[in-house]
């Protein structure tokens, strides 16, 4: 070999080892990225370092105009409380904790990162024509003027200045309020949460329902003796049917408590707002009773938003609750009322009345109607007048009501029930539930299906084997029989 050859072999395993030994360096040792504005090199200075309630008043100039918050003092039991309010929400009620995040991260401006200091070029910072202009007034009459820009190439904080031209940055979650139209102060939970109330009704008026669809609390178990319940459902249909509203259903009624909105979309409920959301003319009127407050929540037009170039996706309703100003965005996901179909809330057991609800029961089957009286005060039951053993009609009346609906169903009936039962309610039911009676029927569709009809509206197929059941079990139950299990 060449001596030129042997030195070239030679550079390249000399290049080949240093290749390595860098990497190694770089694996172990790696280059020392540049420090973060919390580092303790960087210079810090400290801009407003007070305390939210210091603060007299903040007044505040962006893109979407101008707004003013001052402070209001409140003594009560010798404790003084602070809270800040706003004319230009026009009435809205405000977001608390929105607003006093917005103003206390406005008071405590301390050891803010100095960017630059005496900075000629403002511009690069959005800083020569601020997008925000924010004025603080403290307690102590001081002022302090901030002008903010545009955010740092992070994405976590933004840049602003005081009245000279050191540039600083500021967390973006600490100000990020001065850049908000002050309709984002707004509170958007606009009803009592459920711990704090009950939904005691609710009424639903929607222009592709043929039926108003009206819904009713059920017997309150723990604060009234006088009722128990003999389900785990609360609520119950009294139109467009007499039925049990499933525990899926829950969010018709659930959903009204704590009812919060998506965003503010106007402050004023002009006639102009009012029309362009489709207001005026709502498709979905809810009526609904908290507690003893009766409200009412109008629900308009569809709001969309495009997902592709001529694909447009449904988001939310525009909605208005009545006595509380403002229009708002309910969102799709919490708007239940304006898509629901009632006969898909009906619970598989549709009808669990309490048996000492209930005064007669009327069977009707082939063999003929048999009437049974129920004694409330001695808790004792009546054929033809004759007593009949407790357990048994007990037993026979668990049956009554735990027929299961196994699929939804609104076609059509034709011929005679092959059995039906008709409940005949106490008075003090009636009064609870504005209901005297319930007739449920049993229609033949083939052999292994029957239709079940409450009140002559279609709602279940059932399993045949109920009606059979329950039609030679009557039979037993009068001749003092043991009642065949289902």
């Amino acid at each position: 070999m060449s001596k030129g050859i042997k030195t070239v072999v030679i550079s390249a395993s000399a290049l080949a080892v240093l290749g390595i030994i860098l990497a190694v360096i770089l694996i172990f040792f790696p280059e020392k990225k540049e420090e973060n504005s919390s580092d303790e090199n960087v210079p810090t200075v400290s801009v407003t370092n007070k305390n939210r309630e210091n603060v007299e008043a903040v007044s505040v100039k962006n893109q979407f105009g101008s707004f003013l918050f001052t402070r209001v003092e409140k003594t009560e039991d010798s404790k003084t409380e602070f809270y800040w309010t706003c004319g230009e929400l026009l009435g809205a009620e405000q977001d608390e904790n929105v607003v006093n995040a917005f103003i206390g991260g406005l008071a405590a401006l301390s050891r803010q990162p100095l960017v630059e200091e005496n900075a000629e070029n403002l511009e690069k910072y959005g800083l020569e024509d601020p997008l925000s202009e924010v004025t603080v007034t403290f307690d102590d009459d001081t002022v302090t003027k901030l002008y903010f820009g545009i955010a740092n190439p992070s994405d976590t904080a933004f840049y602003f200045r005081t009245d000279n031209r050191n540039v600083l940055t500021a967390d973006k979650d600490n100000v990020s309020g001065v850049f908000k139209d002050i309709k984002d102060f707004v509170g958007l939970t606009l009803t009592e949460s459920l711990s704090d109330t009950t939904v005691e009704s609710v009424t639903i008026n929607r222009k592709d329902l043929e039926e108003t669809v009206e819904i009713r609390y059920m017997s309150d178990i723990l604060s009234d003796e006088d009722f128990v319940s003999a389900t785990s459902n609360t609520h119950r249909f009294i139109s467009p049917f007499t039925a049990e509203v499933d525990e899926s259903g829950s969010a018709v009624y659930n959903n009204l408590c704590a009812l919060t909105m998506s965003r503010c979309v106007y402050l004023e409920q002009s006639e102009e707002n009012m029309e362009k959301c489709g207001l005026n003319d709502p498709f979905t009127v809810v009526e609904f009773t908290l507690g003893t407050d009766r409200k009412k929540l109008l629900i308009g037009d569809e709001i969309k938003r495009e997902v592709s170039e001529g694909l447009t996706e449904v988001t939310g309703y525009y909605a208005v609750l009545e006595d509380k100003p403002g229009i708002f965005e309910l969102s799709k996901d919490q708007a239940v009322w304006a898509t629901f179909k009632p006969e898909q809330l009906i619970s598989k057991r549709p009808l669990s009345p309490y048996i000492y609800y209930v005064e007669q029961i009327e069977i009707t089957t082939a063999d003929g109607t048999f009437m049974f009286d129920i004694d409330d005060e001695k808790k004792e039951f009546f054929y033809k007048g004759e007593k009949i053993d407790t357990d048994r009609f007990r037993s026979y009346y668990q049956q009554l009501i735990g027929s299961y609906g196994e699929e939804y169903y609104s076609g059509d009936i034709s011929g005679s029930p092959i059995f039906s039962m008709k409940f005949i309610y106490a008075e003090k039911y009636e009064e609870k539930y504005g209901c005297k009676e319930n007739l449920v029927e049993f229609y033949k569709e083939d052999e292994r299906k029957d239709i079940a009809v409450i009140d002559g509206k279609p709602i279940f197929k059932v399993n045949a084997i109920y009606a059979e059941r329950l039609s030679e079990n009557v039979i037993r139950l009068i001749n003092g029989e043991d009642i065949i299990n289902m």
